[in-house]
């Protein structure tokens, strides 16, 4: 039995979908952070993530990237942009569900077609800089 998040990533029961016509999805796309969060949580099948583990991600995919270590600034610049910036942006285009709160955030009912475009989005990144 599917869990709900791969139900979510697989476009179930959604009211609304945002979709590839939908010109605010590419300006929110613009952005690589926003790009590298969309990719954890829609290959996650552990649903929901506490925010905590997606700075630590997105801060260890900085790492990568430049070959140093990223900093306790870095760090914590990393989360106030998640916090303040990106989550927000995402959640009111509803492509995640964000709960500030109690510091989760999991991916919303995203279209087939959005989902590969994030895909590909972040695979061209990887690419780029092999």
């Amino acid at each position: 039995m599917p869990t709900e998040s791969a139900d979510k990533r697989q476009g179930g029961q959604a009211s609304e979908h945002v979709t590839l016509a939908d010109d605010e999805l590419y300006r929110a796309l613009a952005s690589t952070q926003r790009r590298r969060l969309l990719h954890l949580l829609l290959v996650s099948d552990a649903g929901a993530m506490s925010v905590d583990k997606l700075v630590t991600l997105l801060s260890g995919w900085t790492a990568t990237d430049s070959g140093a270590a990223v900093s306790p600034d870095e760090h914590a610049r990393t989360r106030i942009a998640l916090t303040h910036v990106h989550l927000p942006r995402l959640e009111k285009l509803g492509l995640i569900e964000y709960d500030p709160d109690g510091g989760t955030v999991d991916v919303a009912t995203v279209d087939p077609a959005v989902a590969t475009l994030i895909e590909r989005s972040v695979g061209g990144d990887r690419s780029a800089r092999q």
